[in-house]
C-alpha cells in the first residue's frame, strides 16, 4: 500500500499542534501550519459575543499600526461592520466560511473596506468558527494579499474538522478575559449618543448600510420592500443631517470614538 507523503505530512503536524495546545506558542503553531496550504499575512483570533469583540491572541511580530487597528478601530466599534461578525450574530455556527460567501454586494465600497480592511487585511480573509456557547464564538481569522484560489478554499474547508476540534480544545488552557482590549456599549448606546430619534428599525438599517449591502440586501434581510429601506435610508440621511455614504460612517465612528477615546 503506496504512502500518501501529503496525507503524512498532515498527520505529523497535527500531532506537533496537539502537544502545543497547553502553551502559549500554540495559535502561531496552527498559522504556520495552515500556511504551508494557503498565503497568510496577517491572523487574529477572536471571540464574537453580541455586546463585544474579545481579542485572544495576534502577532507577537505585529507591528504597532496594526496593533492600534486593532485595539482602537476594530475592537472599539468596527467589528460591528465586519462582514463575519455580521454572518455569524445572524447565524452562530462552528464552521469555515470564506469573504466572498458572505460579503455584502457593496463590501468594496464601504468606508470599513478603505479604512480598515484593505489596510490591515489586504485582499482576501478566510475564518474557523468554534461556536462555545449560546453567546460566544470563537473565531481564527487569516488574512492574505492575494486571492484564496477555489482550491485552497476546498483544502481548508477539507481539513477545518482537524482545526476547530483543535480551537475547542484549546480553550481549555485560555484565561478568560486575558486579552480584553475593550468593552464597547451595545449599537444601540451609541445611537443615543447621536442626540437624534433613531427607531430600531432605522438602527437595524443603518448597521447594514454602513456594512456595505445594498437596498434589495437590506430588504431581503430585513423582510421589507426594497422602498421601504429607501424610506428609512432618506429619514437617517435627514435626521443625522448627512448626505452621502461617508458621512454617515464619519458619525458613525466618531460617536464610538469619543466613547472611547484612545489610550
Amino acid at each position: 500500500m503506496p504512502f500518501d507523503l501529503h496525507g503524512l505530512a498532515w498527520h505529523r503536524s497535527i500531532g506537533k499542534l496537539i502537544l502545543q495546545l497547553d502553551r502559549p506558542a500554540f495559535w502561531s503553531s496552527l498559522v504556520r501550519v495552515l500556511n504551508e496550504y494557503v498565503q497568510i499575512d496577517n491572523w487574529v483570533v477572536l471571540i464574537f459575543s453580541h455586546q463585544q469583540v474579545e481579542v485572544v491572541s495576534f502577532p507577537e511580530v505585529a507591528d504597532a499600526q496594526e496593533v492600534d487597528a486593532l485595539i482602537h478601530r476594530y475592537v472599539k466599534g468596527l467589528y460591528l461592520l465586519d462582514p463575519f461578525y455580521i454572518a455569524n450574530r445572524e447565524h452562530p455556527q462552528s464552521g469555515f466560511f470564506h469573504l466572498l460567501d458572505i460579503a455584502p454586494e457593496y463590501f468594496l465600497d464601504t468606508e470599513y473596506y478603505h479604512q480598515y480592511f484593505a489596510q490591515y487585511i489586504s485582499t482576501d480573509e478566510a475564518q474557523y468558527n468554534v461556536q462555545l456557547d449560546a453567546d460566544r464564538t470563537l473565531c481564527i481569522s487569516i488574512g492574505s494579499k492575494t486571492r484564496f484560489s477555489q482550491e485552497q478554499i476546498t483544502v481548508l474547508d477539507l481539513i477545518k474538522p482537524w482545526v476547530t476540534a483543535l480551537m475547542r480544545q484549546r480553550m481549555n488552557f485560555e484565561v478568560d478575559g486575558e486579552k480584553n482590549l475593550g468593552e464597547p456599549p451595545p449599537w444601540q448606546a451609541t445611537l443615543a449618543q447621536l442626540g437624534t430619534q433613531i427607531t430600531t428599525r432605522e438602527s437595524d438599517v443603518l448597521r447594514l448600510l454602513l456594512s456595505g449591502f445594498s437596498n434589495k440586501e437590506i430588504a431581503g434581510k430585513l423582510s421589507l420592500s426594497t422602498e421601504t429601506i429607501k424610506v428609512h435610508r432618506r429619514n437617517l440621511y435627514a435626521k443625522l443631517n448627512i448626505k452621502s455614504q461617508s458621512e454617515l460612517f464619519a458619525r458613525f465612528f466618531m460617536a464610538r470614538q469619543d466613547t472611547h477615546p484612545a489610550s
